[in-house]
């Protein structure tokens, strides 16, 4: 893989790949590194697609369940197996698109107003809030944060 930026992976040549012992490998256009998938120019598109394909698996599973549980334990089910991803390496996203950040942020409404049985269209703010989940830019900032003061 080449990591360029944008307008430099448009002049490069990347066709041909590179031989070694004397096999010819072609270069990939992303890598799955620790669970961060890393496009040539790291715009962290193709991450937040996957982050957002798997939460929106588990928060259609969650939508089944959720009722047969108290909203404790909802709440506990969905922050370990949803917010984790939310929050697994989101400090790499402090610098990518507001599109990328909202696409996480619909994720994160979407996971509250499954836990709390209320209508998809409903305001997630205000339920975000009452169960003291920060907004996805905040949880970037925060995570920043801690990080800069180890």
């Amino acid at each position: 893989m080449v990591f360029r930026t944008a307008s430099r992976l448009r002049n490069a040549d990347t066709a041909g790949g590179v031989k070694v012992a004397g096999t010819s490998l072609q270069f990939s256009d992303t890598v799955k590194l620790l669970g961060v998938v890393l496009n040539q120019a790291l715009s962290m598109d193709r991450h937040v697609s996957s982050i957002v394909s798997f939460c929106n698996f588990h928060i259609r599973a969650l939508r089944h369940i959720c009722p047969r549980l108290t909203l404790d334990a909802a709440k506990c089910v969905a922050v370990s197996i949803v917010g984790a991803r939310l929050d697994y390496c989101n400090s790499l996203l402090c610098s990518t698109s507001q599109r990328n950040l909202n696409c996480l942020q619909c994720v994160e409404n979407s996971l509250a107003c499954v836990v709390t049985q209320v209508p998809r269209r409903s305001s997630a703010t205000e339920l975000r809030r009452q169960m003291h989940w920060l907004p996805i830019c905040q949880r970037v900032n925060f995570k920043l944060r801690c990080h800069s003061h180890i």
